[in-house]
């Protein structure tokens, strides 16, 4: 017979660490990370700040457009990274009654310190974030394909959408500065980075903003 989570966690030492990401899940996020403020960055030079030439920031811009598609699909096609892959979009895609139950009662928890409701691998603040950034990117590369048409023609049919990707642009930037707040400034939510990049995080912060999901290691 299983012991519970909580009395697995009170004989948990402080400290113990947990396997959060593996390391095909952490290059995936980095590679995005990359590209992403890649693109941001020479997307703001193209705008006209800076000193760099704007033909240097278009080759670089398209370039890690390029670089984000064709490094998420290479690591799609090795299986041993594609199943953890496939598992974490499984564990953001769903959002049920515990996910409402959280998107209600989380922001004031943050606020007050108090206890945080329970939540699975991910919580819905979590798959929000991951369906947003799933939209901006798409809007981004649709109205890329607008902006490109002054250097090829055949992107005219495209060209409506131009208007747009300043502003899908600005949302990306919302988005990420949000996201590197709470993962290197906010005190509650910074432990979390460690996953992302040693792979494990602390059990004890684990349990407080993941019960379900360790819960569930116990199993």
């Amino acid at each position: 017979m299983h012991a519970s989570a909580d009395s697995e966690s009170t004989r948990a030492p402080a400290g113990t660490l947990i396997p959060r990401f593996g390391a095909s899940e952490r290059i995936g996020h980095w590679l995005l990370a990359a590209a992403f403020a890649s693109m941001l960055g020479s997307g703001v030079f193209m705008g006209g700040v800076g000193p760099l030439g704007h033909h240097a920031m278009l080759v670089l811009h398209v370039a890690s457009a390029i670089v984000l598609v064709a490094g998420l699909a290479g690591l799609l096609a090795v299986r041993r990274s594609r199943r953890p892959l496939t598992r974490m979009v499984r564990d953001l895609r769903p959002i049920d009654a515990r996910d409402r139950r959280w998107l209600r009662l989380a922001p004031r928890a943050y606020l007050t310190g108090g206890p945080l409701p329970r939540a699975g691998r991910f919580n819905a603040g979590q798959k929000v974030n991951a369906r947003l950034v799933l939209l901006v990117l798409t809007v981004l590369y649709l109205s890329g394909l607008g902006e490109l048409r002054r250097h090829v023609p055949a992107l005219a049919p495209f060209g409506f959408l131009a208007a747009v990707h300043g502003l899908a642009a600005g949302a990306a930037a919302v988005l990420v500065g949000f996201h590197v707040y709470l993962a290197v400034l906010h005190p509650t939510t910074r432990p979390a980075l460690r996953g992302m990049t040693l792979g494990s995080v602390r059990r004890d912060w684990a349990e407080h903003h993941h019960a379900d999901w360790v819960a569930s290691l116990d199993d």
